[in-house]
């Protein structure tokens, strides 16, 4: 745990390091130069310049900037031009730091700053919109992704079916040219024996008359018939 001293150390480095921030945020708001350890957050009617913030940031401007914490100085320093911001001092005669912190009441919203955070607000809700519309886009092409990937999937089992059946038929086609080879081959064996059958026979067509002339065929021999074959 730090020690007080340095606690103190780091506070006075923020609270001077808030002043200098909101110094130059004045400056650069509405043109009023005001040194950073004059800058107030409870304005009296003397002062130049007041400040406009929304509902949520009451409780740093009910508080003098010397009393703040360290978190307080960060919060002053982070928001300023963003959830506050300085304006021209108005008309008004009554100093706020004469009144007791338990009865101030803050200062309300200029319109133009109501107006810069409606803005802000609209431009926050039109971006949603876009986020939600990117959201549900992306689930969209995911779900499409995941379509398409199971029909890929489809098609790849499809297409190591249809190769599979590519590979039985041609193994039986490479059977069935066998088996018509083999028939070819047996074919033409036969249609060569068939041409020699035939041959033999007209050889013995014409022998025959001459064997009818010539000579007495004894067709009950063995040896004749053996003979003439």
């Amino acid at each position: 745990m730090a020690s007080p001293r340095v606690s103190n150390l780091e506070r006075a480095k923020w609270r001077a390091q808030c002043r200098q921030r909101l110094s130059e945020h004045i400056q650069s708001k509405i043109g009023i130069s005001i040194e950073p350890s004059q800058v107030r957050l409870i304005t009296c009617v003397d002062d130049p310049y007041n400040w406009t913030f929304l509902p949520e940031k009451w409780h740093l401007f009910g508080k003098h900037l010397s009393k703040h914490s360290i978190g307080a100085y960060m919060k002053l320093c982070r928001d300023v031009g963003v959830l506050f911001e300085a304006v021209a001092a108005g008309t008004s005669t009554q100093c706020t730091a004469q009144v007791k912190q338990d009865d101030a009441l803050p200062s309300q919203p200029d319109v133009s700053f109501l107006a810069k955070i409606q803005q802000l607000e609209a431009e926050n809700s039109r971006l949603t919109s876009e986020l939600n519309q990117w959201r549900e886009q992306a689930v969209r092409e995911s779900e499409l992704k995941g379509h398409t990937e199971e029909e890929v999937n489809q098609l790849q089992s499809t297409l190591q079916v249809a190769q599979t059946d590519i590979q039985q038929m041609r193994h039986e086609i490479n059977n069935w040219a066998l088996t018509a080879d083999f028939f070819r081959k047996s074919t033409i064996k036969s249609c060569r024996g068939l041409n020699e059958a035939f041959l033999l026979l007209e050889e013995l067509k014409l022998e025959l008359p001459a064997l009818w002339n010539g000579q007495r065929l004894d067709w009950k021999s063995p040896e004749v018939v053996s003979g003439v074959v």
